[in-house]
C-alpha cells in the first residue's frame, strides 16, 4: 500500500468514526435558562404578576440616561465622577485584565490552525579511522490535528466568552465606581449641611443658656435648670467635633475613589441645595435583563462552562493528526540546497482513548457540573437585580412620604420651640417644657438632613440597579464609558 493510499485509508477511517459518534460530543444546551420575569414592579405603581420568559430579551431604548448622574444637576458631580474613571487604580485593573483575557483568546484560537518550524544545523564527526565528515540540515516541519469534534473552537469560544465576561465585568465597575463616587459626594455635603445646623443649633442653645444663667442670679431659675441647659450645650458642642470627622473621613473616601490624595480634592459646592432629586422611570422589567452588566457577565460565564462541557465531550472523541516536513542534507554546505540533497515526509495518525483511570469521563462531569453552577449563578443574577430595583423603588417610595411628615413635623417643632421660649421668658412654662421642646427641635432637624440624603442615595441606588445607562456595544462597555 502506497503512502498517499495509507493516508487516504486513515482519513476515511477517522471521518466515517466522526459520522457515528458525532452525538456524543453534542447535546449541550445553547439556550439560556427560563426566568420568570415580573410584568411590571411591585414599589412602581403597577401589577407585579410573574410571567415565564426566555432570554435574550429584545433590547430596548434605555430608559436611564448613559450619563444619569447629570439629572442631579450638579457639574462638580460630572467633574468628579469623569475624574474617577480616569484615575480609579481598580477601574485601570480591570482593564489589564480585559487585555489578559483578549491574548489568552488569542492563544487558544491558535489550536484551529496548522503549526510550522524551522530547524537547520551543521556537525562535524571524526571517526576512529578515515577522515572526518561534515553534515548540514535545514528544513521545516509542518503539523494540523484535524477538529472533528471541535474541541478547539469549544475552547477558543470558553476563552471569548471568558474575555467578554472580563468586560462586562468592568461596565459593573464602573458602573459601581459611578454610584459610589455619587453617594460619597453627597453624604459630603450632607455632612457640610449638618454642621451648619449643628452650629446653628448651638447658639440656639448659648443663648438659652445666657437666658438660664440670668434667671438664676434673678433668683427665678435653679441651679438645676442651669445645669441641664449647660450639658446640653456640651452635648451641643461635642457633636460639632464628630460630624467634622466623619466629613474628613467622607473626603478621604472620595479621594480614594478618585485616585489621588484628600489634599488633591477640591469641592466647592457647599451643601445640597444645589441638587436636584430626580424621578427615575424604571421601565419594564423585562429590559433590565439587557441593561445590567452583572447579569451580562453571568450569561457569558454561563456560556463558556457550555463551551467548556463541549471540549470535555471532545476530549473523549478520537482525533487525527497530519504531520509533514521537507528540509535538505548534504555533507557540503555549498551543495546543500542541490536537489538531490532534498528530503520530505508525510504522515497521519489517528488516535483514540481506551483506558484513562476515568481522568477524561471525571473532566466531562466536572465540566457538567460547572454548567450547572453557571445556570444557579444566571438566574441568582436576575432575582438579585429584580431584589435590587424593587429595593430602591421602596426605598424612594416611601423615602418621599417620611421626609413630607418630616417636614410638617419640623415646622411643628420650631414653632412648639418659639412658644415654649416666649412662655419660659415670661415665667408662664417651666424650663422642661423649654428644655423638650429644645430637644425636639434639634433632633427633627438633624433628621430631616438625614432624610434628603437619603432620598438621594436611594436615586443614585435605583440608577444602579437599572443598569445605570450601560447599555451593551459588544465590547461590555458602559455607555459614554471613557476607554
Amino acid at each position: 500500500m502506497t503512502k498517499r493510499r495509507l493516508l487516504t485509508v486513515t482519513i476515511g477511517l477517522a471521518l466515517a468514526l466522526g459520522s457515528g459518534l458525532a452525538g456524543c460530543a453534542s447535546g449541550v444546551d445553547t439556550l439560556p435558562p427560563t426566568v420568570a420575569v415580573p410584568t411590571g414592579w411591585a414599589n412602581g405603581g403597577t401589577d407585579g404578576a410573574m410571567q415565564a420568559d426566555l432570554l435574550p430579551v429584545a433590547a430596548t431604548e434605555p430608559s436611564v440616561p448613559a450619563e444619569w448622574w447629570e439629572e442631579f444637576g450638579s457639574r462638580e458631580l460630572a467633574r468628579l465622577i469623569a475624574e474617577a474613571r480616569r484615575n480609579n487604580p481598580d477601574l485601570s485593573a480591570s482593564a489589564r485584565r480585559i487585555a489578559q483575557g483578549t491574548a489568552r483568546a488569542r492563544a487558544a484560537g491558535a489550536g484551529l490552525y496548522p503549526t510550522l518550524e524551522g530547524s537547520g544545523g551543521g556537525s562535524r564527526r571524526w571517526p576512529g579511522e578515515g577522515t572526518a565528515r561534515n553534515s548540514f540540515q535545514g528544513g521545516l516541519d509542518a503539523s494540523y490535528e484535524i477538529d472533528l469534534w471541535g474541541v478547539n473552537r469549544a475552547n477558543l469560544d470558553a476563552a471569548e466568552t471568558l474575555s467578554l465576561a472580563n468586560a462586562f465585568d468592568q461596565a459593573a465597575l464602573s458602573l459601581s465606581l459611578d454610584a459610589e463616587v455619587a453617594t460619597t459626594y453627597f453624604q459630603y455635603l450632607n455632612l457640610h449641611d449638618r454642621l451648619e445646623n449643628a452650629r446653628r443649633i448651638l447658639d440656639i442653645a448659648e443663648r438659652i443658656l445666657a437666658l438660664v444663667e440670668t434667671q438664676v442670679r434673678l433668683g427665678a431659675a435653679s441651679g438645676l435648670e442651669l445645669a441641664q441647659q449647660r450639658g446640653t450645650v456640651a452635648t451641643l458642642r461635642a457633636n460639632i467635633p464628630t460630624l467634622e470627622q466623619r466629613r474628613a473621613e467622607t473626603l478621604n473616601a472620595l479621594a480614594q475613589l478618585l485616585g489621588t490624595t484628600p489634599g488633591e480634592v477640591r469641592i466647592e459646592t457647599a451643601g445640597l441645595d444645589g441638587i436636584t432629586l430626580p424621578t427615575v422611570a424604571p421601565g419594564l422589567p423585562s429590559e433590565l435583563l439587557a441593561r445590567r452588566p452583572d447579569i451580562a457577565r453571568a450569561e457569558a460565564a454561563l456560556s463558556a462552562a457550555r463551551a467548556d462541557l463541549r471540549a470535555a465531550r471532545a476530549a473523549m472523541m478520537p482525533s487525527i493528526r497530519l504531520t509533514g516536513g521537507g528540509g535538505y542534507a548534504s555533507d557540503q554546505l555549498s551543495t546543500l540546497f542541490s536537489p538531490a540533497g532534498f528530503l520530505a515526509n508525510l504522515a497521519s495518525g489517528l488516535a483514540a482513548p481506551i483506558f484513562d483511570g476515568g481522568r477524561l469521563s471525571a473532566q466531562r462531569d466536572a465540566a457538567e457540573a460547572a454548567v450547572d453552577e453557571a445556570v444557579d449563578a444566571y438566574r441568582s443574577a436576575v432575582i438579585a437585580a429584580f431584589r435590587d430595583v424593587e429595593d430602591a423603588l421602596a426605598a424612594a417610595k416611601y423615602l418621599a412620604e417620611i421626609e413630607t411628615a418630616q417636614r410638617a413635623a419640623l415646622a411643628e417643632a420650631e414653632r412648639a420651640y418659639e412658644l415654649a421660649e416666649i412662655r419660659y421668658r415670661a415665667g408662664s412654662v417651666d424650663f422642661l417644657s423649654l428644655l423638650e421642646a429644645q430637644r425636639s427641635l434639634f433632633q427633627q432637624e438633624d433628621a430631616l438632613e438625614q432624610t434628603r440624603l437619603a432620598r438621594l442615595s436611594a436615586a443614585v441606588a435605583l440608577y444602579k440597579a437599572l443598569g445605570g445607562g450601560w447599555c451593551e456595544d459588544g465590547e461590555g462597555m458602559a455607555c459614554g464609558a471613557e476607554t
